[in-house]
């Protein structure tokens, strides 16, 4: 590699400008209170911060990098959860938003130190999206970041572009639109050379139009297959308000039983009479004191047996004794009264003595699935679905449909964790208190949705495919994410044997 003349640095006027742009533009990518969310801004702002980072001395670029994000982030979710005591959810807010800024800025810390030892070349432009997509997939097999909830910013495109879901899973969104980052700098730092950027436009679009005719052949060979009525059921609250979630939790609230079964009740046989062969309720449906847990399944397993349906359904439980924890269970009942299958959520909203891990247990790690006349049928509870190597179990076993019932905090505002269902070629039901009911199938087209905020019924129809599809990422997992990983140590045991070469502005 030739050597290369290191370049001025940028005035204290340039590296500002890049600052504010890059790390401004940053607060768009995701939802807010303070500014709309603009997805594109996830392909844009890594532009300039990764510019900055690069043309600044190493332990200067990291310095900046690291509060541009802590800055950002802790900016753009200020006040998104909402808490009964204003001071926990202030502590809340800003611990949960630097950690998640600690997470963002470790791939460009590392990037810089690798962009040190490595020099610019045509090669190490992947040194960049592979640090992003290695941290960033690592960062979603445990921890407190819902799974890849923090990091579906980046499955941005249209239905032929969501197709890679089925191939790579979210890995391969934050690979390629971490990409154009690494690419304009790689021009950037050449001054913009007409060669250089023929080159990286012309090696982008091919990467693009190969994923895109991957979409549009998948979408244009869909199966038709048989349908089954399905109704999505949300208690919309008759005030219009919401129950708030934390007070279940830290004053073990328990809801009025006969007031909710009946309602309960007049929902499923409301349903069926539109013709649902499958009725399934949302999270948090009931809750209740351990000694009522009986109590609840016979109630259940009577309405189901009464209407003829197959019912999904949900309730909590809280321990009697402070020294023990209940679990939050979603059945899945027959149409003739049998229960036949028990499942406790996995991945419990919240840590420590705070949210759901302070009164329930954690669920076994293992999703079930049930040979039913409307096809086979798994079962989760919402936040499980934001962990695809957790979900992918469903689509190992060849699951057509999954039923997610879920309570969302804070308040969604559109389809939660749809790629799980192109990953895994099966259709995800998510019935959703405090946000948005969907249906989507197996190529993450939407077939219903529902608002829990805008009244009604509170019941959503809709027709289902009885089969599912097989894809690459049910058979090989996370392979992709793998793939970074093993890159990037590449990149880092390539850059030990490497004396460091001058490296110019780029």
């Amino acid at each position: 590699m030739p050597h290369i003349i290191k370049g001025r640095s940028p005035s204290p006027i340039e590296a500002s400008v890049l600052f504010l742009l890059g790390f401004g533009l940053f607060l768009f990518t995701r939802r807010s209170e303070l500014v709309p969310t603009i997805q594109v801004m996830i392909v844009v702002a890594p532009i300039f911060i990764l510019r900055l980072s690069r043309v600044v001395s190493v332990w200067h670029g990291i310095a900046v990098t690291v509060l541009g994000f802590v800055l950002s982030l802790n900016a753009a979710l200020w006040g998104l959860f909402d808490f009964a005591d204003p001071l926990s959810g202030l502590a809340f807010d800003i611990v949960r938003s630097t950690l998640l800024a600690l997470l963002y800025a470790l791939p460009y810390v590392i990037d810089r130190l690798l962009y040190e030892r490595l020099g610019p070349s045509p090669w190490t432009v992947l040194t960049f999206p592979v640090a992003v997509t290695a941290m960033l997939f690592l960062s979603s097999l445990e921890g407190p970041f819902d799974g890849t909830t923090a990091k579906t910013i980046f499955a941005y495109g249209g239905a032929e572009i969501g197709q890679l879901y089925a191939l790579t899973g979210l890995w391969g969104f934050i690979f390629l639109w971490s990409l154009p980052a690494a690419l304009v700098n790689h021009v950037w730092g050449r001054g913009f050379d007409i060669r250089a950027a023929a080159a990286a436009a012309a090696g982008f679009a091919v990467l693009m139009a190969g994923i895109y005719g991957f979409g549009v052949y998948r979408l244009r060979t869909t199966d038709t297959v048989e349908t089954v009525r399905v109704a999505a059921i949300v208690l919309v609250p008759e005030n219009g308000d919401a129950v708030p979630m934390e007070p279940f939790f830290s004053e073990k609230r328990v809801l009025p039983y006969e007031e909710t079964l009946a309602r309960i009740e007049r929902l499923t046989a409301d349903a069926v009479a539109g013709g649902a062969g499958i009725v399934s309720f949302q999270e948090h449906l009931l809750t209740v004191m351990e000694p009522d847990i009986e109590r609840v399944r016979t109630d259940y397993r009577r309405i189901a047996a009464d209407n003829a349906v197959w019912l999904s359904v949900t309730y909590s439980w809280f321990a009697t004794s402070e020294d023990e924890k209940g679990n939050n269970v979603h059945l899945l009942i027959d149409d003739q009264g049998e229960i036949r299958a028990h499942y406790d959520k996995r991945y419990l909203l919240g840590f420590g003595p705070a949210g759901e891990t302070l009164v329930f247990n954690k669920g076994a790690s293992v999703i079930q699935t049930i040979d039913t006349p409307h096809g086979r049928i798994a079962l989760s509870i919402c936040r499980d679905m934001a962990f695809p190597a957790f979900a992918r179990q469903a689509g190992q076993a060849g699951a057509d449909i999954m039923l997610t019932p879920s309570y969302d905090f804070p308040r969604s505002t559109g389809p939660s964790d749809r790629g799980r269902s192109v990953e895994n070629g099966f259709t995800n039901i998510r019935p959703t208190y405090n946000g948005v009911s969907y249906a989507a199938d197996p190529y993450g087209r939407i077939l219903a949705r529902m608002d829990s905020g805008d009244g009604g019924s509170g019941i959503m129809f809709v027709d289902v495919p009885t089969r599912g599809v097989d894809t690459l990422y049910a058979r090989w997992g996370d392979w992709f994410g793998w793939l970074n990983v093993a890159g990037l140590l590449a990149f880092g045991g390539l850059s030990l044997l490497r004396r460091p070469p001058a490296v110019r502005s780029a």
